[in-house]
């Protein structure tokens, strides 16, 4: 049973001012306008109102604007003059992320996100700018819900709003995953950290990936068959990444096909054996994150507590950014669904 602890802070009172939730489009277009209004209604519903809307009809070749235009998502924040939003939102991932990196302000940036309070969230093909953004300026993001997929689903999951308005409201929470594990019962601590694995491994060898020698590990993919893991995951192994590590934790990995090569199924959970034993590093499944309706938020760079046994694992996540104003609308979250 997913296990939430009571929301920190009060509901304000009705008048005040919405806090205001930023678009960012770092990546793919957004090609159905019914589909990314349907977003922007759902953050209405939760209280916030809705900044940067040129982003949802902007579009370049196969990106959502032109390199600089993708940038200036985040790099208007780094005047001192610019108001600094309660919430910046992903709209969408694809690809394009990393084409930003090199051109984002990180030394004013970094330093207004942070001391603003500002909470950044997405994940997909935006764990480039989120990884960069952690490597270069400490800050820390959510790996979660995003505008076009997330936010716009019909229906849009409670379960996953309910995670949201606990992650975001409190900063911290302990969840249970019930599902069989391989790895031996343990009890760790570690800074958490991950997200996309084919975006992750593309950063590899370049200055935004995070040296992190005492990490749990999140990864998730969707539409990359086994080998393809498989291959993403030698990488980070030759690479002396995994081996760092003090846990990892593997999320879905959705739209895997079979190829046909072994007939005897070549399947993530040999994968996960596999290289749990060439690492010597304890890996977890069932965690629930990845391309899929029921998503848990989970802090790129906050701290985790790992308590796991044969039947499962217990993480309780803490030192992430919580909204320093809550909107009207938010009320203490229910219990979230089983996992």
């Amino acid at each position: 049973m997913s296990t939430l602890l009571s929301a920190c802070g009060t509901p304000k009172e009705a008048g005040e001012p919405r806090p205001i939730a930023r678009l960012m489009a770092l990546g793919g277009p957004m090609n159905d306008p019914a589909r990314a209004k349907r977003g922007v209604d759902a953050l209405h519903a939760l209280g916030f109102e809705v900044d940067n809307l040129s982003v949802l009809a902007r579009r370049h070749s196969r990106f959502a604007g032109t390199i600089a235009e993708r940038a200036a998502d985040l790099n208007a924040l780094a005047d001192p003059a610019e108001a600094m939003p309660e919430l910046i939102v992903a709209t969408r991932g694809g690809y394009g992320a990393i084409q930003v990196l090199e051109h984002l302000d990180f030394d004013r940036l970094c330093p207004r996100l942070i001391s603003s309070g500002t909470v950044l969230m997405g994940y997909s093909d935006n764990t480039a700018a989120q990884l960069a953004l952690l490597t270069r300026g400490g800050v820390v993001s959510w790996s979660g819900p995003m505008l076009y997929g997330d936010f716009a689903a019909q229906p849009t999951s409670a379960f996953t709003m309910n995670w949201l308005r606990q992650a975001l409201a409190a900063g911290r929470f302990s969840l249970r995953v019930d599902a069989p594990q391989k790895a031996a019962a343990t009890r760790l601590h570690g800074t958490l950290w991950g997200g996309n694995l084919t975006v992750l491994t593309s950063l590899v060898g370049t200055p935004w990936l995070p040296a992190l020698s005492d990490g749990i590990l999140f990864i998730e993919d969707v539409g990359e068959d086994v080998y393809k893991a498989d291959r993403m995951l030698e990488q980070l192994r030759q690479a002396g990444i995994l081996s760092r590590q003090r846990a990892i934790l593997f999320g879905h990995f959705s739209g895997q096909r079979q190829d046909g090569y072994d007939p005897d199924g070549y399947t993530m959970d040999r994968l996960i054996e596999r290289v749990a034993a060439q690492t010597g590093v304890p890996a977890f499944t069932g965690l629930p994150i990845g391309h899929v309706a029921d998503i848990v938020p989970l802090p790129i760079g906050g701290q985790g507590e790992l308590i796991a046994d044969v039947d499962g694992f217990t993480l309780n996540v803490s030192g992430a950014p919580a909204l320093k104003r809550l909107p009207v609308a938010w009320i203490e979250p229910t219990a979230a669904s089983s996992l």
